[in-house]
């Protein structure tokens, strides 16, 4: 979903910086309509001080029409760093893990033997002799991720993603992402909960945001080539009848001393026509950056067997589980006999 943009008033940017400053335990209090005194230390104070030294001041929220420079340290406007800091600092506060048991249906039954058997042909293709051993109940774990996205470009941009990747590999699983909301909760089971790699996750929701974004992303592509385009013709332009002039300038000179001035300075004017250049390539990257708010490890009722089967001459096994939900078999290591 898109998060709608709120006017950036100065009274609602007040409030939300003094509840937010009061959560991270600063003092706070309203020295005047527009300004606010401030003081903390901790995570609070590293909005202004990155060491979280004890900081005390006077915060200054300026109206949207104001004509005079901003100061970044003290002022709060639209668009102003301390506003993300602050956002930032109270994600991080509140960031959570959380494990539960979930089941689709609390009278989870074991598939047929014909069942199973006409799955795994179908997710795996035909195999000869295919066979289990009798199947018994365990779990299967997923990590659903809370992604808020941040897509910077000509215009800044937000986007809330809930993300399921089943465990240990990273698969996503798209019907749990929907499913979630109408799984039941079960007693907890004596089971041993898998250990999250913080690594692979980001990884793997980089991946997920990769495809859910392509088609918006490729809009904001087109949109900001446009823009650079134009802008790098106008930088273009500019630099080259400038250096077209200098040219012109030096070729009626006759001293030696002179001459070299103009190349001096057809020398600087190509080192800044070509800064001008990449800052306007950098101003018109796209950036997309995730923030993972929130993890809720999934233990869901499974079935395990180990799976056997003839490929050609050889003997193959493999240790499967069975998901009743998705329909669907996970393998968890094969061997060739």
């Amino acid at each position: 979903m898109k998060f709608p943009k709120l006017p950036a008033r100065a009274e609602h940017l007040m409030e939300f910086f003094e509840e937010g400053l009061h959560s991270l335990g600063a003092i706070c209090e309203r020295s005047w309509h527009d300004r606010l005194e401030v003081l903390a230390e901790g995570d609070a104070a590293r909005l202004w001080r990155e060491d979280g030294e004890l900081f005390s001041g006077e915060v200054y929220f300026r109206g949207t029409g104001s004509p005079e420079a901003a100061n970044a340290l003290t002022e709060v406007f639209p668009g102003c760093p301390l506003t993300f800091r602050l956002v930032e600092a109270l994600w991080r506060r509140y960031l959570s893990h959380s494990r539960v048991c979930l089941s689709p249906d609390m009278s989870t039954k074991a598939p047929s033997h014909e069942v199973a058997d006409k799955l795994w042909q179908a997710q795996f293709g035909p195999h000869a002799g295919w066979r289990t051993t009798p199947f018994l109940r365990t779990w299967i774990f997923s990590v659903v991720a809370a992604v808020r996205c941040e897509v910077q470009a000509s215009e800044q941009s937000w986007s809330s993603h809930r993300f399921a990747f089943t465990l240990p590999d990273g698969e996503r699983d798209n019907s749990l992402e929907f499913a979630l909301d109408q799984m039941i909760q079960v007693e907890p089971a004596e089971t041993e909960w898998p250990a999250i790699d913080s690594n692979a996750v980001p990884d793997w929701v980089g991946r997920a945001l990769h495809n859910e974004l392509a088609l918006e992303l490729s809009r904001i592509k087109e949109r900001q080539q446009r823009f650079l385009r134009r802008e790098l013709h106008r930088v273009d332009e500019y630099f080259e009848n400038y250096a077209r002039e200098l040219r012109e300038r030096m070729d009626r000179q006759h001293k030696e001393e002179a001459m070299r001035r103009y190349a001096d300075r057809l020398e600087a004017t190509l080192l800044e026509h070509n800064r001008r250049r990449t800052d306007q390539i950098e101003r018109h990257t796209i950036h997309v950056v995730p923030h993972i708010d929130a993890l809720l490890t999934v233990a869901e009722p499974a079935f395990a067997a180990r799976a056997s089967w003839q490929a050609g001459r050889d003997e193959r096994s493999a240790f499967a589980l069975f998901v009743p939900r998705t329909r669907r078999w996970y393998l968890r290591g094969e061997q060739q006999g």
